[in-house]
């Protein structure tokens, strides 16, 4: 009887430790598949500064290419009506954006019958990621317009433009 007892209390007590080691065991499956996705998101973003910083010349290669896209951009932008912008700045910028040149900012600006815009300069304000934004001045012989433009580095679309007000006259001489 009492090696029965002894037994019973014995296989109880291995149960419940049987029952705390199933139900730890489920927690630290939990956890490692936490650190798993939190590992991989950093090292895919010490991956991508690795990248920046031992290879500048392609980034700098890409920024260059991106002013001049943004060149072009603002140069259709300008010197085209905004019933054309749909055909011509499907390449250049995203359908929100082409939107709301169409719709809000270019009926403000004079354009295309009126003045032949140049586009003396198209400065980076910020870059990060793939994304850069640009400064950009477009001069005529009747006015001066300034752009913020964001653009995509990777998508090669711009993403975001907005006008800038413009005091004064632009002098690209001084």
């Amino acid at each position: 009887m009492r090696t029965k007892r002894l037994l019973i209390v014995v296989s109880v007590l291995l149960f419940g430790i049987l029952v705390v080691q199933i139900n730890q065991t489920s927690q630290l499956k939990k956890q490692y598949q936490t650190l798993k996705t939190e590992y991989s998101n950093v090292q895919s973003r010490h991956e991508m500064i690795h990248k920046i910083v031992s290879q500048p010349t392609v980034q700098k290669t890409n920024l260059k290419a991106s002013q001049v896209r943004v060149q072009q951009f603002i140069d259709l932008v300008q010197n085209n009506k905004a019933s054309d912008y749909q055909n011509k700045l499907r390449d250049f910028a995203t359908l929100s954006v082409i939107n709301q040149l169409t719709n809000t900012l270019a009926p403000s600006v004079q354009n295309s019958t009126l003045a032949h815009y140049d586009v003396p300069v198209v400065a980076v304000n910020k870059q990060w990621e793939d994304k850069a934004r640009f400064l950009v001045i477009a001069k005529s012989d009747v006015q001066s317009v300034a752009w913020q433009v964001t653009y995509d580095v990777t998508n090669q679309k711009v993403t975001k433009i907005s006008r800038l007000p413009l005091k004064g006259g632009y002098d690209n001489e001084r």
